[in-house]
């Protein structure tokens, strides 16, 4: 029986030796979210990182394309209302939602955002189409909602319908607090995934934080902060405290600063991550791969759900020292009421 940290080991050495040898094998984790999460809803999110996992990778078995895979992967939470993206995001201080998306191409380069976007299910393949026929990076506003109507994107009518009774709650516990950005469950999900072709993808999407001012924008959207992918470096998902995140560009950082030291990507995460929050206060977390399909899952949050799938076998945990590992064909966690 492995511990945790010797299966991590052997399978780092394992990855290496095939890249060595010409072969990269697939990999898709995603995470769902780092923050305190109360223990009647940690089953529901492992749930649904689970599934993410596994529909993004069953991308790969089918020879579709890692951008493909991490959109599939992230659309699975964004229907979850145990995830703050979609159905189910945080609420503004006006008690609607507005939702940041971005994906990124890591062969080349080519990168997809959007802010501020009100009742549309699933933004992360508006961020794609953006990426991809908008001739842009980033939109927002008006010229978003034109461009997704373009596109033939059906926002929800009538309006809020996104909008959900535990969200709802979280936004009048934040009133009656001090009203601190910092408190509560957080959110925010993502999805890094790697092919046999060494080509890598990563995408985030995300509510936000509970009560935030109509109009604000976290690290989500932003790529080289919330969001990062190049096949030479490896790629990056970033959940937590959005407004810090930017300030130290940490998906870009974590990614460079492995290359430039010759480090695996897990021991310069964790303390990248120590390091922000030692200098600027708040908490994170991120999932990621290197080059060659190395997996990193590295949060200072007290929960973090997370999942990935190579080959058979699907691996998972909440909190941080939570490891499990299981059959991909194995369904551990009962249906949940109203999860989907």
């Amino acid at each position: 029986m492995l511990f945790p940290w010797e299966w991590l080991v052997l399978s780092v050495l394992l990855s290496n030796f095939k890249y060595c040898m010409g072969v990269v094998e697939p990999v898709l984790i995603v995470h769902g979210g780092a923050g305190t999460v109360s223990e009647d809803r940690i089953p529901g999110k492992l749930r649904g990182v689970t599934l993410a996992a596994k529909v993004g990778y069953q991308v790969l078995a089918r020879n579709g394309t890692v951008v493909e895979a991490v959109e599939q992967a992230v659309r699975i939470m964004e229907a979850d209302r145990f995830f703050n993206a979609g159905y189910g995001a945080a609420l503004n201080i006006e008690g609607d939602v507005e939702l940041d998306a971005s994906i990124m191409d890591g062969a080349t380069k080519a990168t997809g955002s959007l802010s501020g976007l009100r009742d549309l299910l699933h933004p992360i393949s508006l961020a794609r189409d953006v990426m991809e026929r908008s001739g842009h990076n980033f939109l927002i506003g008006d010229g978003l909602v034109s461009f997704a109507l373009d596109r033939g994107f059906r926002f929800l009518e009538p309006p809020g319908q996104l909008v959900t009774q535990y969200s709802m709650d979280a936004l009048e516990e934040w009133k009656a607090s001090d009203q601190s950005y910092r408190s509560g469950e957080g959110g925010t999900v993502g999805a890094v995934a790697i092919d046999a072709n060494g080509n890598i993808a990563a995408a985030t999407s995300t509510g936000g934080v509970t009560g935030k001012r109509v109009g604000r924008v976290g690290d989500t959207p932003i790529i080289g902060s919330g969001t990062y992918a190049d096949n030479g470096l490896g790629g990056v998902s970033l959940t937590g405290d959005g407004d810090i995140i930017m300030k130290v560009c940490l998906a870009y950082d974590v990614l460079r600063t492995a290359q430039l030291t010759d480090r695996a990507l897990q021991p310069v995460a964790d303390e990248l991550l120590d390091a922000m929050s030692a200098a600027l206060g708040g908490t994170a977390g991120l999932v990621a791969l290197d080059r060659v399909g190395n997996v990193a899952v590295a949060h200072n949050s007290l929960h973090m759900s997370w999942a990935y799938q190579r080959g058979d076998t699907v691996a998972y945990g909440a909190s941080k020292e939570d490891f499990n590992l299981m059959p991909a064909t194995d369904t551990p966690f009962d249906p949940l009421p109203g999860g989907m």
